[in-house]
């Protein structure tokens, strides 16, 4: 039989005590950590360790958050529970004696749980620590919280309530309290200008919630946010080109055009999501709104999708100078979020949104040629705030179209000062850098169709057309200047050249095939010198002669006459 005495019951006692002491610290650890590793931005890999014979020293320590590219913002840093904390030497931190940061902090929080959960009965911080453990799932250091999440309840809760640090992005903060902490953006630190112009829109955006365990050794997290781009591309029409940042056709040929944007890594956050697209086009161009179609992209699959946005094109005639009245073609979603789920499709941080469409330049406009560019810009306007209502805005990204002059001057070969008026040819695309144009007629504004059209030089000699794309074109003169020889047929080539990293034309060039052609080609028009070799009478030899012969036959005529006459004189004497 074995005697308990006083002393073992009391170790026993103790015994126990500790064990529920260390049941608690193991909680309160896996609560903070789980929450600082699921939540909080890249923390790096940290093993939980638990207090045991060595009860661990409280210290404070400092954060450093990195912003994403792009941004340049600052963070309001929210105290959710007090703790003990400290490194345990073997790249974790040991988390113990969890109590509320203040009452304030302990009403909102425990509020947001009750909300999640009608059965919650915690009264005490390390209740609210142990549920938040259980409930919040599903998330890392690189998938933000979903909007519906208690994560983001909780986050929501404690933002706006009077912050107990401002950290700058890239620095480390001042030293913080040791325990369980929130960080969000400091919308005071959001960027409100496009290049330095006041009144933009934000072109920065917010981070989701940050939640990290402070003590110890210094914390160094990266913001979980990114800022949406947007891009542009066209197809150029040379048979074979893929999407590119420049392009040239013919005037009235039909351009495709697409847009891509991308969301944010934290989109998961928001409970909306707007997402605009705004596209400007130069007076030269005109986009087809019917031909607009947006699909959602994840990974390599494109999803079309018809609802819940609007789309349109609306010119903007209120400039005066023609040049610089441009049109609007705009796709907008009030929410992204909710236009993906109605098409059944999964939006997150890797999905993009790309818009389709047509434009054409229009040779009745102010059509831009040769150097001149007719250029469009796309801009994204975006929810950049998980829990409001504010919108960001990207800088513009545009793609470029070019379409070239022609001048052509005839003149005498003998005699170059002499221009030459009323000359008659054609110009036929016979190789031109897109198939389908093949052997179709230039026509006086540059456009191609199928019927020959005849153009007329004028008293200096020239003809002047805008609108022709690059590749090769055959002149036929089908009447020459009163005096001077037809030209045979020729040939001649635009060749342009882009710049190095092909968003702009960098010159032009033009080949030639025929001797009698002078050709030359500047960054604003190709030029044509064609000399035209005068007309020349048939040989005299042989005139004198012909006189000569004339004279002598009216001689003989007249002697004819004559005895002619005398003969009926003796008839008639007789």
């Amino acid at each position: 039989m074995t005697i308990q005495t006083k002393a073992d019951a009391s170790a026993q006692r103790k015994g126990k005590t500790m064990s529920k002491k260390h049941t608690l610290a193991k909680a309160a650890i896996t609560a903070g950590l789980t929450l600082a590793m699921s939540l909080g931005g890249a923390l790096a890999p940290a093993t939980v360790a638990f207090a045991g014979d060595t009860t661990p020293t409280a210290a404070a320590s400092t954060i450093t958050i990195n912003n994403v590219q792009g941004n340049q913002t600052s963070f309001k840093g929210y105290e959710i529970f007090k703790a003990d904390v400290a490194d345990n030497g073997n790249g974790g931190k040991t988390v113990s004696n969890i109590a509320w940061a203040n009452d304030t902090v302990a009403a909102k929080v425990t509020a947001a749980i009750k909300a999640q959960d009608s059965k919650y009965a915690g009264t005490t911080a390390q209740d609210a620590a142990d549920w938040m453990t259980k409930n919040i799932t599903g998330t890392d250091a690189t998938t933000a919280v979903d909007s519906s999440s208690a994560a983001n309840a909780i986050a929501k809760a404690v933002e706006g309530l009077t912050a107990s640090t401002t950290v700058t992005g890239g620095k480390a903060s001042s030293t913080l309290e040791s325990g369980y902490w929130l960080f969000v953006t400091d919308p005071d630190s959001v960027d409100n200008k496009v290049g330095g112009v006041e009144g933009k829109k934000d072109t920065e955006t917010y981070t989701a919630p940050i939640f990290t365990v402070i003590g110890g050794t210094t914390v160094t997290v990266t913001e979980k946010s990114s800022i949406p781009t947007v891009d542009k591309w066209v197809k150029n029409d040379k048979t074979g080109s893929d999407w590119g940042k420049v392009a040239d056709s013919e005037a009235g040929q039909e351009l495709n055009y697409k847009l891509v944007g991308t969301v944010a890594q934290d989109v998961a956050t928001y409970d909306t999501y707007y997402y605009k697209f705004t596209d400007t086009l130069s007076a030269g161009l005109n986009a087809d709104a019917n031909s607009i179609v947006v699909k959602i992209q994840n990974g390599d699959t494109e999803t079309e999708i018809t609802s819940g946005f609007t789309k349109g094109v609306v010119s903007n005639n209120d400039a005066t100078d023609a040049k610089d009245q441009t049109s609007t073609l705009s796709v907008e979603f009030n929410d992204l979020k909710a236009a993906a789920k109605k098409a059944g499709i999964t939006l997150d941080a890797n999905s993009k949104v790309n818009v389709y469409y047509n434009a054409k330049l229009d040779p009745t406009k102010a059509m831009k040629v040769a150097s001149e560019d007719n250029p469009n810009e796309v801009k994204l306007t975006y929810s950049n705030n998980p829990h409001s209502n504010s919108h960001g805005e990207t800088v513009p990204h545009k793609v470029t179209d070019y379409t070239y002059k022609l001048n052509i001057v005839k003149e005498s070969s003998t005699e170059a000062t002499k221009k030459l008026s009323g000359a008659k040819f054609t110009i036929k695309a016979t190789t031109p850098d897109d198939s389908d144009s093949t052997n179709k007629y230039v026509q006086a504004d540059g456009t191609l169709g199928d019927t020959a059209y005849e153009f007329t030089t004028n008293d200096q000699g020239e003809i002047a057309v805008s609108g022709l794309d690059a590749g090769t074109y055959t002149v036929s003169e089908t009447k020459s200047p009163d005096g001077f020889n037809k030209v045979a047929d020729f040939t001649f080539e635009i060749t342009p050249t882009w710049n190095a990293n092909n968003t702009a034309l960098d010159h032009l060039s033009v080949t030639k095939t025929a001797s009698y052609v002078d050709a030359n080609a500047n960054n604003n028009q190709v030029n044509l010198t064609v000399k035209d070799t005068p007309g020349s009478g048939l040989p005299l030899t042989g005139q004198a002669g012909v006189t000569f012969t004339w004279i002598a036959g009216g001689a003989v005529l007249a002697i004819g006459m004559a005895h002619l006459l005398r003969n009926r004189r003796q008839d008639d004497a007789e």
